[in-house]
This record gives structure tokens, sequence and C-alpha cells, in this order.
């Protein structure tokens, strides 16, 4: 095993710990909110703000976790037809579209977060950046994995179509 598959291997724990982790509270404050609203009468000013900036770091981290786990949404069936040329050069055309992708998520999302440092939220008074970090950090994220998966052969392709004999076991 290589040492990059090592670190992208640690990394997404790391992530899906933390998102599990963010959306386990997100659910708690966003029931709290209800408890406390419809039951007490009283509504927490500061929940629904939280449960919203931690459910953006929840998403982006899960998006970052199953693009290592290659779990991603793909049109395979166009592809799979085509010679072996024209597969090649449209998994070079998905590379150089992820790359700008995350280019422009990292650079853009940095300068986002630089400007948005010195506005606070309503409600809890974060600093805006913090939110709108997700972006370039889940950026770099993306990138570690697709630069992983870059490195490595391509999996096998998913034989999903049984026989049409009958012979395919149950």
């Amino acid at each position: 095993m290589s040492w990059l598959r090592w670190i992208d291997g640690a990394v997404a724990r790391c992530e899906r710990g933390v998102a599990v982790a963010l959306l386990a509270t997100t659910v708690t404050l966003v029931v709290l909110q209800v408890f406390f609203r419809y039951v007490l009468n009283s509504s927490l000013s500061w929940s629904e703000e939280s449960a919203r900036y931690l459910f953006i770091w929840a998403a982006l981290l899960g998006f970052s976790s199953s693009v290592q786990a290659r779990r991603l949404f793909r049109f395979e069936m166009l592809v799979m037809r085509l010679p072996s040329g024209g597969r090649h050069a449209c998994q070079l055309l998905f590379a150089f579209a992820a790359v700008v992708f995350l280019w422009v998520l990292v650079v853009h999302g940095g300068y986002l977060v630089v400007g948005t440092m010195s506005q606070s939220s309503p409600a809890i008074s974060l600093p805006m950046g913090i939110p709108y970090a997700a972006l370039p950090v889940c950026g770099l994220l993306v990138s570690l994995h697709f630069i992983t998966q870059l490195s490595e052969p391509p999996p096998a392709p998913i034989d999903t179509h049984e026989s049409a004999s009958g012979d395919s076991p149950p």
C-alpha cells in the first residue's frame, strides 16, 4: 500500500467521523429548537443558524468522503460503449473538468473566506469566514482523494447484467 493511499484512507476516516458528529449535532439542535418552540413556547435564538452552518460543513465533508469511496453518480453507459481511445478521452476530459472545478473551489473559496472574516453572523456572532471555509478545505480534501485515484489504476467495472439464460445465482 502506497503512502499516499494510506494518508488518503486516514483522511477519509476522519472526514466520515467528523461528518457524522456534525450531523448528529445538527439533528440534536433542530430537535431542541422544535421542543423549545412548541413545548416551552420559547424559541432558541441561536440553534437554527448553528444547525445551518454545521450542516454545510457536514454536507461538504460527506461529498469529499464520497469522492474517496468512488460513490458519485456517473454516466458510464455511453463511456463503456466507446472504443478504448474514446474511453481514455472521456477520462482525460473528466480529469480536466475536475481540476478546473477544484481550482475554482479552493482559490475563490479562499478569497471568500478572507473577504468575510470581518463579517459576523447575526445570531451567534460567528465570523462568516468559518462557514465559508468549508469550500476551500473540502476542495483540498477532494483534491487529495482525486490525486490518489489518478495515481492508481481504475477499478474494474462492475457487471450488473444478468445472463439471459437465467443461470445467475439467486
